[in-house]
């Protein structure tokens, strides 16, 4: 019945044509967001709709690497939500989102309009599971602002998002914790984060470009974005490896390949809030922790 009343909420908007329909998620950590997202998208691409997915869960991406926010476009019917294809990647630069409260949701916003931008009926937006606080309840309140969503799923355990949702003046629509729910420890989301890591490095060469300001005040082994000049959306993720201080360049680890920036305009690395460290350890990388902001 409730899955019923969000297709109905979806195809009123499209009647009226309020489009694109932007669905936000909301509700904290082992709810069942993630697995209702999947459900929901394979609902609307059998209807022959374009869906997009923007992932804002920093810590637990499915689609992009951990320290950012990725944007996907449907291609077939979905088993898991990590099916989605990333199209788009945006850099938050920590894996809390309380670290770094602007960024993440300009980087949301940012992906929610490059969603709009390439013509999607339905955008879901899969947001992070911090609810509880002062600080998350703004955050999460300027989060549904800037993105201007047509309905909020609402997914809660216990009452706990009262406090949010007494202050949304939108649709709201309510679901149950899903039975497919099972409850991740700290250390399994450390280690599902450093396969993520693994993963996305795992055909990264080293490569040279020149520093942006305060790059020098950065410890090797920092994560950081590719990017072109100012843009938001990056090229990808990059690990700082050394400095060459004769040449004035840094030497960073990277799968951005030469032929992904283009020639005619210069390539910066973006340095965003988190500080976020990757050290080898066994061939492996392994998160170290936060120790310094910019």
């Amino acid at each position: 019945m409730m899955k019923q009343a969000i297709e109905e909420a979806v195809e009123d908007a499209l009647r009226q044509e309020q489009k694109p329909v932007v669905i936000f998620m909301l509700g904290g950590v082992d709810v069942g967001k993630t697995y209702t997202v999947t459900s929901i998208a394979n609902v609307f691409f059998a209807q022959e709709l374009k869906v997009a997915v923007v992932d804002t869960d920093v810590g637990q991406s499915d689609i992009g690497p951990p320290c950012c926010i990725g944007m996907g476009i449907q291609e077939k019917a979905l088993r898991t939500l990590s099916e989605v294809p990333l199209h788009s990647l945006y850099f938050v630069g920590t894996t809390s989102p309380n670290l770094s409260m602007h960024e993440c949701v300009k980087a949301a916003a940012a992906a929610v309009a490059k969603a709009k931008e390439l013509g999607a009926d339905v955008i879901i937006v899969d947001s992070t599971g911090w609810i509880e606080g002062e600080d998350a309840k703004r955050f999460k309140l300027y989060e549904i602002k800037e993105i201007k969503p047509t309905l909020v799923i609402a997914i809660e355990r216990e009452e706990r998002l009262g406090h949010i949702l007494t202050d949304l003046n939108m649709k709201v629509i309510k679901l149950p914790v899903s039975g497919e729910v099972r409850s991740r420890s700290r250390e399994e989301r450390k280690t599902l984060r450093e396969e993520a890591y693994n993963r996305y490095f795992s055909t990264a060469k080293t490569r040279v470009f020149d520093p942006p300001a305060l790059a020098w005040t950065l410890e090797e082994g920092t994560i950081m974005g590719l990017s072109r000049s100012d843009e938001r959306e990056i090229l990808g993720l990059g690990i700082l490896v050394k400095w060459d201080y004769e040449r004035g360049k840094v030497i960073v680890f990277t799968p951005v390949d030469d032929t992904d920036t283009d020639t005619d305009t210069e390539t910066e690395i973006q340095m965003k809030t988190g500080g976020l460290k990757l050290i080898k350890e066994n061939g492996k990388f392994k998160e170290a922790s936060v120790y310094k902001f910019y």
